[in-house]
């Protein structure tokens, strides 16, 4: 018989595994966070990579990249009816960190729309990018993707403003305008800006439509985000979208 202060605790042990998994998981992410390069990412791109050769992959797909706040989009494989969806984040990868592997991120799939949403690590943790250089990193990424196959569209989020991090709401103001002066020239490009969707009265980010973080959005959040992508897909390809859905 085992004697109850031994039994006692590999319960304890038992209980506080989940906790040190937990804990091991957070410190790899973190790590990879504080890690300028690229490479941070290549454990996720090379698990993209092994699903691929398991899956049989669609045609003509929707693929949506950035990092967790893509990750958190729990309905974008069932946000169109007409077309597949593949989403493709990788940790809180920056806008350069995609464009460093866009060629098997995005080029690889051959699809029909890319959608991009940038994360917050543009500003804080990973990166402290200026709004010139998240406007000409999101540029680069645009024309690279055009260089690969310019029928396609190219759908891009403006940064998203947030109650935890009011000082960065100047800058993202500042990045839409730089892109909306620049879009115009880009036949294949579509700027989505969700930020007054998720303001309150005041014009302010509201935090109903924010986690407990004041960072990443809740499911009311994500839903403002899929009506408006999804009332794009309906004006791009009215053939697949029922007349009520293109309102």
């Amino acid at each position: 018989m085992y004697s109850w202060k031994t039994i006692r605790t590999f319960c304890v042990v038992l209980l506080i595994l989940p906790l040190i998994h937990l804990v091991i998981l957070v410190s790899r992410e973190t790590a990879a966070t504080l890690n300028s390069s690229p490479t941070a990412w290549q454990g996720e791109m090379d698990a993209y990579i092994e699903q691929d050769e398991r899956a049989s992959l669609p045609k003509n797909p929707i693929v949506v990249i950035g990092g967790r706040r893509v990750a958190l989009w729990r309905d974008l494989q069932t946000l169109s009816a007409h077309r597949p969806v593949l989403v493709r984040a990788l940790g809180d990868a920056t806008v350069n960190d995609l464009t460093h592997y866009h060629e098997r991120l995005v080029g690889f799939y051959r699809p029909a729309v890319v959608v991009l949403l940038p994360g917050n690590s543009e500003f804080q943790v990973r990166d402290a990018k200026s709004a010139g250089e998240l406007a000409r990193a999101i540029g680069e990424l645009v024309a690279l993707d055009s260089r690969h196959d310019g029928q396609r569209l190219f759908y891009v989020f403006s940064p998203i403003k947030t109650t935890l991090y009011p000082a960065d709401h100047d800058k993202i103001d500042e990045v839409g305008r730089r892109l909306r002066a620049w879009a115009g020239e880009q036949p294949g490009l579509r700027l989505l800006d969700a930020n007054p969707l998720l303001a309150g009265p005041d014009g302010t980010p509201d935090p109903a439509n924010f986690r407990s973080d004041g960072v990443n959005l809740n499911n009311a959040g994500y839903l403002r985000l899929s009506l408006l992508l999804e009332r794009q897909l309906a004006a791009d390809f009215p053939q697949d979208y029922p007349i009520s859905t293109a309102r």
